[in-house]
């Protein structure tokens, strides 16, 4: 259940998502800035979505991979490449990224911005897995998740571990939503090397609610 139907329609029928968090484009810019020869350093995001983020690292000159189940994604995330990134490197694909259709050791950074989240916990280590098999060594991770606590966690119906298809807040209408706490990321990323690991908020309705998440760096050890 690396992406689930819902999504396809959410793509379908919404215009959003055109451009990186500020978080994301900080850990691009200390990891992989320095490089001079950007087109040798291999970035895949799993779940890339309309394209945001793999717009934002091609027009920085890495070469850019991308997957996603939704086929509306897939075809406006490559869209706007060809259309504003002459001579983009890399490709975007529709698949499942339980089983990322890559070598051993083939990025040297895999970015999951609250994408695997949308899966159960079990299927969430399979996916983590593959990451760390396609990455190189003391390659990275960036990876975002919600966390416990958060707006909607608790509402609506309860479809597995710490899993919820939310009766309210900003994720209604998305499907299944995984949240986290501290041990469940640790655990899932049992096998990289933690290098920062940082938790977020910010509210909603005048502060009544609030959206926490888990922003975390490791490598492959």
């Amino acid at each position: 259940m690396a992406w689930e139907q819902i999504w396809e329609e959410i793509f379908r029928n919404n215009e959003w998502g055109k451009y990186p968090a500020e978080d994301l484009v900080r850990f691009i810019a200390r990891n992989f800035y320095k490089v001079e020869d950007r087109k040798s350093i291999r970035i895949l995001e799993v779940g890339s979505g309309p394209g945001a983020n793999v717009w934002y690292i091609a027009r920085e000159g890495f070469s850019v991979y991308g997957i996603d189940g939704s086929p509306t994604a897939v075809k406006r995330a490559n869209e706007r490449l060809d259309k504003e990134v002459q001579g983009w490197n890399g490709e975007i694909i529709q698949g499942d990224f339980t089983v990322i259709p890559y070598e051993n050791d083939f990025f040297d950074a895999v970015i999951d911005n609250e994408s695997i989240c949308i899966n159960s916990f079990e299927e969430s280590n399979k996916i983590f897995s593959e990451i760390y098999r396609v990455l190189k060594s003391n390659g990275k991770i960036f990876t975002k998740t919600f966390a416990n606590g958060s707006w909607g966690e608790g509402t609506g119906e309860k479809v597995g571990y710490n899993s919820w298809i939310v009766s309210e807040g900003p994720l209604k209408g998305t499907g299944y939503c995984r949240f986290s706490t501290k041990e469940d990321v640790l655990d899932l990323l049992n096998n990289f090397q933690i290098e920062e690991f940082e938790y977020i908020t910010r509210s909603y309705q005048n502060g009544e609610h609030e959206i926490k998440e888990w922003v975390v760096v490791a490598s492959k050890k």
